[in-house]
């Protein structure tokens, strides 16, 4: 019987919603996995296990930015190459590339794919959207943070303030968001149907999905946006796009495993890559599985048979 090994962040006593979720999705994998008939264990990260796991075993590798931890998610898959174990997921290459966001940008940019521009000294009026460099999840995000172009530089030093991290502005897109799974090998890739977050009854409210919305019950944007997975025949040559482009991130980046892309369209239906996620949460992969009538365990069965090979 194969081993599979989850690998998962620590998680104190405190940890914010979205660490909690990590456990929650290493559970939930741990249960498709072990009724497949592989022998499965949970661990938190920690390098003096990692170096005593059986060099057979296969890594489900979770580990993704905590509070103090954002080094972790792209530096553990060289750590576990470093150690000969096999494991699922992106490489530590394609992680730090698509970790900081702005170096993210800046390879999109070079690869002519659509983002948001980056504010700078040239920047043009109208709204930005200040952002955390390195974090995932939301983290960071409120609505404080749609500001205009005049303001960008004193939210800016006050995030960074705050924080002690890195933050930067991008143009706001104002218009639809989208967002699409996609899971392979580098040769193989698996694009599934692009799916389009609804902002129900925002009026004026800044059309963002903060932190809140994904994570605080009872908040507005908890309770009032909502996805949406099939499309009116005339958004069809918008679809293929998107899915064109989230195949160019797969390739430009180097993906292997699973990944996600963001995406806002304007008003003119030009779609903006607003972020790669190579270390994004199942429940995207798992709801369009449900919709698109797919088996979302398969997803994670091929990705177990697929790892990177010690």
């Amino acid at each position: 019987m194969r081993q599979v090994v989850i690998l998962h962040n620590q998680i104190p006593s405190d940890a914010p919603e979205d660490v909690l979720d990590i456990l929650r999705q290493a559970q939930w994998i741990k249960e498709i996995l072990s009724s497949s008939g592989y022998e499965v264990s949970l661990m938190p990260y920690g390098l003096s296990a990692l170096e005593k796991l059986d060099r057979r075993c296969i890594v489900f590798n979770l580990v993704d930015s905590a509070p103090g931890e954002e080094s972790l998610s792209y530096l553990v898959p060289g750590i576990l190459e470093s150690l000969h174990l096999s494991y699922t997921g992106c490489s530590l290459k394609s992680l730090l590339l698509s970790t900081d966001k702005v170096l993210a940008k800046r390879l999109l940019v070079e690869h002519r794919l659509p983002t948001p521009r980056l504010f700078g000294g040239n920047a043009p009026d109208g709204l930005y959207l200040v952002k955390p460099a390195e974090q995932d999840a939301s983290v960071g995000l409120d609505d404080k943070c749609l500001v205009a172009r005049n303001e960008v530089r004193d939210v800016l030093l006050r995030k960074k303030t705050e924080t002690q991290g890195r933050w930067f502005a991008e143009q706001y897109i104002d218009g639809r968001e989208f967002t699409v799974c996609m899971y392979g090998s580098r040769e193989d890739i698996h694009v599934l149907p692009p799916y389009e977050w609804m902002f129900n009854d925002f009026g004026q409210r800044a059309k963002i999905i903060t932190y809140e919305a994904k994570w605080t019950e009872r908040t507005f944007g908890y309770e009032h946006i909502s996805a949406k997975y099939t499309h009116d025949a005339a958004d069809g040559p918008l679809l293929a796009e998107l899915i064109r482009i989230a195949g160019e991130c797969w390739n430009v980046f180097a993906l292997h495993g699973y990944a996600r892309v963001d995406f806002r369209v304007d008003a003119s239906n030009r779609p903006y890559v607003l972020e790669l996620n190579a270390n994004p949460s199942f429940y995207g992969f798992y709801h369009l599985a449900k919709e698109w009538g797919f088996s979302f365990e398969d997803i994670v069965r091929y990705l177990v048979d697929n790892c990177h090979r010690s």
